[in-house]
């Protein structure tokens, strides 16, 4: 989600620093990590650069475990699992929480598949 796309111009998070960036890379890879721009308003004039990881296979597991019965709980479980920053702000606003299931969604991966004949 491109900032032009959305029309941001705030971004109220701060900045990364190197030894918190180095710190992400070697916690999770960084083929495992990806930023997210949460619209943090409904006109989109501000948003939150959060710091997200792509879903693993447990999380995965836990969240399609929870789908079907309790799907707040499935939604939290991939929150939790992949937000790694403003958690705290995200949980507490229902705008913000439902707008990173989303996205961290999009993140699951999945690749296009082919079925053929025998």
């Amino acid at each position: 989600m491109a900032k032009e796309n959305l029309n941001l111009t705030d971004c109220k998070s701060p900045e990364l620093t190197p030894e918190q960036r180095e710190a992400y890379i070697k916690a999770y890879g960084v083929q495992r990590l990806r930023r997210l721009e949460v619209p943090a308003t409904d006109d989109g004039a501000a948003y939150y650069d959060v710091v997200a990881i792509v879903p693993d296979r447990a999380t995965m597991s836990q969240y399609m475990k929870y789908i079907d019965i309790n799907p707040k709980k499935a939604q939290e479980i991939l929150i939790k699992q992949c937000v790694k920053t403003h958690l705290e702000e995200i949980l507490a606003d229902d705008a913000l929480f439902l707008t990173t299931v989303s996205l961290v969604a999009e993140l699951i991966p999945i690749r296009d598949g082919r079925v053929k004949k025998f």
